[in-house]
């Protein structure tokens, strides 16, 4: 198996909804910087299901409560202008690579799933009238990166409570003093076994002007949070 990484750029901005143009936006600097080459799959998380739409124009996609595209890994000279050098010194820049990477928005409440190092704990979940409402539930598999696994929705509701527990041995990794611990949207780089080597320190992608370009595209301030797993 082995240890295995992914960075979140997530937008932390609790009255952030998406605009109508927020994926085309996200996937244009995506392919700017080369990062992206096909989307494998698009999925509409409504409900907490995970049903496949068509993916051909995402200048189309209605992002509603919640939808997902799912881009395949690429490999080579992009995942190093974006990530630096690797963890291992004698790994070749033409052999790095990302197993996908994913970007989910909506209108939904999604909790982070946690990792050893940072985890999230839900102390209340959002309210409508003060009554707590309930999580969605879906008979489908959360998926191969959990990514979809708590969600709430958030037509007239407020907004869940979590606390986030940062372990001794992680605080000198994160780049954030405060994160609300839930999102609307993020975008998940996952790195499988490619340990790009700024994993080890602090976890905050190498190439600002690719986390700028980013914002840009949510119109938003990002958190980045790394994860091992």
């Amino acid at each position: 198996m082995g240890v295995e990484y992914r960075h979140f750029l997530i937008v932390d901005d609790p009255a952030w909804t998406p605009h109508a143009d927020t994926a085309a936006r996200v996937d244009a600097v995506l392919r700017r910087w080369l990062l992206v080459d096909k989307v494998e799959q698009c999925l509409d998380l409504t409900g907490g299901a995970l049903n496949p739409i068509d993916a051909a124009d995402l200048s189309s996609i209605k992002a509603g409560a919640g939808v997902a595209v799912v881009y395949a890994g690429i490999a080579g000279e992009p995942v190093m202008r974006i990530a630096g050098a690797s963890l291992y010194n004698d790994i070749d820049p033409r052999d790095r690579y990302t197993m996908r990477t994913s970007l989910v928005l909506g209108d939904d409440f999604r909790i982070p799933w946690s990792s050893d190092g940072v985890w999230f704990e839900l102390i209340s979940p959002p309210t409508i009238a003060g009554q707590p409402i309930a999580a969605n539930e879906s008979d489908d598999e959360p998926g191969p990166d959990l990514l979809y696994e708590r969600s709430f929705p958030s037509e007239g509701a407020s907004p869940p409570v979590v606390k986030v527990h940062v372990q001794d041995g992680a605080k000198e990794n994160i780049a954030w003093d405060h994160i609300q611990g839930y999102w609307r949207a993020a975008l998940v780089i996952d790195f499988g076994k490619d340990l790009p080597s700024f994993c080890g320190g602090i976890q905050a992608l190498p190439a600002r002007d690719f986390v700028t370009d980013m914002a840009d595209a949510f119109r938003s301030r990002l958190v980045e949070i790394g994860e091992f797993y």
